[in-house]
């Protein structure tokens, strides 16, 4: 089963995510942007572009926000992210709600309006620190302290872990426990070596 993703602000980050989608993951995701032609840029990817502000429930609806099963906030300003979080969080209050975020002091409050997973910062060692709020997606091996582990009781920067050919999302509804070999997809730091 294929989940309905929702992204909202397709930048940097909000790129990244779509890159490491599956084909037929980014055919089931929608990504809202207030610039036509960011927007647009969905399309490039498979994804259903909607033009909107993500705070505003009618473009939430469009966006089909109240069936989807995860919704990744990345837009630039941390205030709308919050308010974009309250207006997703009152419409679907089961979706894994992930949010990127650039100050630590705002990540309280983002867990309060009902995030999942927020990655903020300069944010705490169990997140990701980076010195220059720059964010990419990871490809590494499982490490050794991970094996026998479900994929949700890895760290929260962990998104999916993939076997073969097939990705498994932390939120799908199937639990996955990570085997050597397996391979996680993890955000980090844009200037790290991994």
């Amino acid at each position: 089963m294929i989940s309905r993703t929702v992204i909202i602000g397709l930048g940097r980050r909000g790129h990244e995510v779509l890159d490491r989608m599956s084909s037929a993951q980014r055919a089931a995701t929608v990504v809202i942007d207030t610039d036509l032609a960011v927007a647009a840029l969905g399309t490039y990817h498979g994804a259903r572009p909607v033009i909107g502000n993500g705070a505003d429930v009618a473009a939430l609806r469009d966006a089909d926000v109240p069936r989807a099963t995860r919704v990744i906030v990345t837009v630039a300003d941390d205030v709308v992210a919050l308010r974009i979080l309250s207006a997703v969080r009152w419409i679907n209050e089961q979706a894994v709600l992930v949010v990127a975020l650039h100050e630590t002091q705002w990540e309280e409050v983002a867990r309060y309006l009902g995030a999942d997973h927020v990655v903020a910062h300069k944010a705490p060692s169990e997140l990701v620190t980076c010195d220059d709020g720059g964010l990419r997606l990871v490809d590494r091996a499982v490490r050794w302290s991970e094996i026998g582990q479900y994929l949700v009781e890895c760290a929260p920067a962990v998104l999916a872990a993939v076997r073969g050919d097939a990705h498994r999302w932390r939120d799908q509804e199937e639990p996955h426990v990570l085997r050597a070999g397996d391979r996680v997809l993890e955000v980090a730091c844009a200037q790290e070596n991994t």
